[in-house]
C-alpha cells in the first residue's frame, strides 16, 4: 500500500529553488536513510510530507487514513506536564477508547433492550481495539521506551519545564515510537543518545511495523536500520535501494562508469569532428557531411555533479614522538562526590588510535582531559613524553571568539602569514569567499568545529585529543575528516559515539562502563564483538552462581517435619494453565459486561467488575512467576 508519493515536487524560498522534480513513493514497511549536506533540504521534505508546508509546484499525495509523525529537532511539550504524563500523551486516543467502554457501561445499566443491545455491541468492537491497542498495558509500554532511550523511570516524574533540549528530543521521540503511526519522519533521532540507547532504538525500529525516513548523519545506525536511501543532493531527491553501504558503493561505481561513458563519447565526438574537418570539401565531402548530420543528433552525455570539496588533506607533524607518548596507570576520579571510574591503564605506542566509548556520564571527556594533562586524577599517573606537541579538540571550541571571524581567528594566531596563505588554509576546512568574513556567533555547530580543527591543526601537533570531533558535522564532512587523520601519522586519542567514525580510524578501544574500564587491541567492530561476549560470560558466571549457592542452601536446610510440609513450587507447565485458565475468565468477565441483561441488576454489575479486577491483579501477579522461569 502507498504512504507518501512526491510527484514533481517543487519547493521555492524567498525566489531560490531548493527543490525541483522531487519523486519518489514510501510503501507499507519501508525503511528509508535519508542522506545530503546540511541545508539540502532533508528536514524540508519532511515538513512537506506531514503537511506542516506546501509545494510550491508538483504533487503529494498521502495514502487514505494513513497517518504520518514527524520528530522535529526542537519538539515543544506541555511544561506543566511531567515526562510520563506528556509521554502518554500519545496514547490518548487508547485512553479515550476506555473512557468510551465506562461510559457505554453506566448508559447500559439504565437502557431499555434494545438500546441495550445496541450499546452492548459497540461495547464489543471498542473493546476489541482498546485490548488489540494494548490498553491494559499504557504506562508499563511508556516506561519501557523512556527507559530504553536513556530516561529511567525515577525521572519521569519530573516536570518538562526544566528539561534540556535533548531530554525533551528523547520524550518527543518516546511518543512517535509509542504512538507507532503508519510513518514516522525521524530528523537525526540519535542526536542526544548515548551508545546504549543508539541500539535500543536500533533493535526498536527493526522490529517496528511502521514505515520510517530517517535523516542521520551516524552512518552505523544508518546501515543498521535502513533498507533504501533517499539521496538530497543537487536541488533534488533520488531513491537507491540500498542501505547506506551499500548506497555508497553503488553511487561510488555508477559516478566512475558515467565518467569513463562521458570521456568515451567525448573522444568518439572529437574523433568523428576530426574526419569531418579534414574531409569536408575533398572528395570523402559526402560521407563528412553523413557523420556531421550523425553528429548533431547525438545525445549528449552529462557528466555526474560535482561533489563540493571536502577538508580532506594530510597532516604531517613537524616532529616524531618518543618510543611511548602516553601512558596510564591506575587513574581513578571522582565527581560530586560519585567515582566515575577507577583503575584505568594503558600504554599507547607512537601511531596508536584510541577510542574512548561509553555511556553518557560515565567520564570520557573528563577522561580525555586527564589524559592531556588538563585535570588531576584522584589516583594514579599519566605520563606524556617530552616530545609530545600536543593537540587538544573541545566540544565547547574555546579557541573561537564569538566576535571574530574564520579569517581573523587564523590571522591573529598567524599574523606572518600572508592573505592568500590564511584564505587557503581556511579553504581546506570549505570556507571559501565571503565565509571568511562571516561573524563566528553566525557560524553553525559544523561551521564552528571546523574552524575550530582549523586554528588546532595549524600547529602540526603529533598528539591529538579530540573530545566528539564529529558532532554537528554533516556526513561528507566526517568523512573529509577520516580522511585527514588517514594520512595523520602521529598518535589520537578520541572520544566519539560515532561507530563508523571509530570502526574508520581507531586501532585501540577503551570501553568505559559502570566505573570499570576495558582496554582492547583492535577495531571498534571487535571490541563490541569482545564485550558481548563479555557480557554474556559474565551473565552465565551469574546463573551457574545463583544455582550453585541455591543447591548450597537446599543441602543445608533440613527437612522440614510432617507438621510443617514444604511448599511445593509449581512447575512452568502449572503456572502456563493458570495464566490460560485467568485468561479465559477474563474473557469471560468481559463479554458478560457487553450484555444488556447484566445491567437489569446493579448489585450484579458492580460484582462482575469487582471480579473481573481481582482476575486482572492475578494474572498479573500469575505473569510475573512465569517471567521467573525465562
Amino acid at each position: 500500500m502507498s504512504l507518501l508519493t512526491f510527484q514533481g515536487v517543487r519547493k521555492v524560498y524567498g525566489g531560490e529553488t531548493l527543490l525541483e522534480d522531487v519523486t519518489f513513493t514510501i510503501r507499507d514497511g519501508d525503511r528509508i536513510g535519508v542522506v545530503g549536506r546540511n541545508g539540502a533540504g532533508k528536514s524540508t521534505i519532511f515538513r512537506l510530507a506531514c503537511g506542516e508546508e506546501t509545494e510550491d509546484g508538483g504533487e503529494i499525495s498521502r495514502g487514505r487514513g494513513t497517518t504520518i509523525a514527524r520528530l522535529a529537532q526542537d519538539p515543544r511539550l506541555d511544561p506543566t506536564a511531567t515526562i510520563l504524563e506528556e509521554t502518554l500523551k500519545a496514547l490518548a486516543h487508547v485512553r479515550d477508547l476506555e473512557t468510551r467502554l465506562r461510559a457505554l457501561e453506566t448508559a447500559m445499566e439504565t437502557a431499555d433492550p434494545e438500546t441495550a443491545a445496541r450499546l452492548a455491541e459497540e461495547h464489543g468492537t471498542v473493546h476489541e481495539r482498546f485490548e488489540r491497542q494494548g490498553g491494559y498495558s499504557l504506562e508499563a509500554r511508556a516506561l519501557e521506551v523512556l527507559a530504553g532511550l536513556g530516561v529511567p523511570q525515577e525521572m519521569t516524574s519530573r516536570k518538562c519545564e526544566g528539561l534540556s533540549g535533548g531530554e525533551r528530543s528523547r520524550v518527543a521521540l518516546a511518543q512517535i515510537l509509542l504512538l507507532d503511526p503508519d510513518l514516522m519522519l525521524l530528523d537525526e533521532p540519535t542526536n542526544h543518545l548515548d551508545l546504549e540507547g543508539v541500539e535500543w532504538l536500533e533493535g526498536h525500529l527493526r522490529a517496528s511495523g511502521s514505515a520510517y525516513l530517517v535523516v542521520s548523519h551516524d552512518r552505523w545506525f544508518l546501515n543498521r536500520v535502513t533498507d533504501a536511501t533517499l539521496d538530497v543532493s543537487d536541488g533534488t531527491a533520488r531513491m537507491w535501494p540500498q542501505g547506506y553501504g551499500g548506497f555508497e558503493n553503488l553511487k561510488a561505481e555508477e559516478h566512475k562508469t558515467l565518467l569513463r561513458e562521458v570521456e568515451k563519447q567525448r573522444a568518439y565526438i572529437e574523433k568523428e569532428r576530426a574526419f569531418i574537418r579534414r574531409h569536408l570539401g575533398s572528395q570523402r565531402s559526402r560521407e563528412a557531411s553523413g557523420r556531421l548530420k550523425r553528429l548533431e543528433r547525438i545525445e549528449l552525455l552529462v557528466p555526474p555533479p560535482g561533489e563540493q570539496s571536502t577538508a580532506s588533506f594530510t597532516l604531517v607533524p613537524d616532529r616524531p614522538q618518543g618510543n611511548l607518548p602516553i601512558s596510564a596507570r591506575e587513574l581513578s576520579i571522582e565527581l560530586g562526590g560519585r567515582e566515575i571510574f577507577r583503575d584505568v591503564s594503558f600504554d599507547l605506542l607512537p601511531g596508536d588510535r584510541l577510542g574512548i566509548v561509553g555511556p553518557n556520564g560515565t567520564g570520557k571527556s573528563t577522561l580525555l582531559k586527564i589524559l592531556a594533562n588538563r585535570l588531576e586524577a584522584k589516583t594514579g599517573r599519566v605520563d606524556i613524553a617530552r616530545s609530545c606537541d600536543i593537540g587538544y579538540f573541545d566540544q565547547d571550541h574555546r579557541l573561537l571568539s564569538p566576535d571574530a571571524t574564520p579569517y581573523s581567528t587564523i590571522h591573529d594566531y598567524r599574523p606572518q602569514w600572508t592573505d592568500f596563505a590564511v584564505r587557503s588554509w581556511l579553504a581546506r576546512f570549505l570556507f571559501h569567499a565571503d565565509d571568511v568574513e562571516r561573524p563566528v556567533s553566525t557560524l553553525s555547530g559544523g561551521e564552528r568545529a571546523r574552524l575550530a580543527l582549523a586554528r588546532l591543526l595549524i600547529d602540526r601537533p603529533n598528539v591529538l585529543f579530540l573530545d566528539e570531533p564529529t558532532n554537528h558535522l554533516d556526513i561528507p564532512s566526517c568523512t573529509a575528516l577520516e580522511e585527514m587523520l588517514d594520512g595523520f601519522t602521529g598518535t589520537l586519542i578520541v572520544v566519539s559515539h560515532d561507530r563508523w567514525f571509530l570502526q574508520r580510524v581507531a586501532t585501540r578501544i577503551l570501553w568505559i562502563e559502570r566505573g570499570k574500564s576495558v582496554f582492547t587491541h583492535g577495531t571498534w567492530t571487535e571490541a563490541a564483538q569482545k564485550r558481548r561476549q563479555g557480557i554474556e560470560d559474565a551473565r552465565r558466571a551469574a546463573e551457574d552462581a545463583r544455582d550453585k549457592a541455591a543447591k548450597a542452601v537446599r543441602a543445608a536446610t533440613p527437612r522440614k517435619t510432617e507438621s510443617a510440609p514444604k511448599k511445593k513450587k509449581r512447575s512452568l507447565t502449572e503456572v502456563e494453565d493458570e495464566i490460560m485458565r485467568l485468561e479465559a475468565k477474563k474473557e469471560a468477565l468481559h463479554a458478560s459486561l457487553g450484555d444488556p441483561a447484566l445491567y437489569a441488576d446493579a448489585e450484579r454489575v458492580k460484582a462482575v467488575r469487582d471480579e473481573l479486577a481481582a482476575v486482572e491483579k492475578r494474572l498479573e501477579e500469575v505473569n510475573e512467576e512465569w517471567a521467573g522461569f525465562a
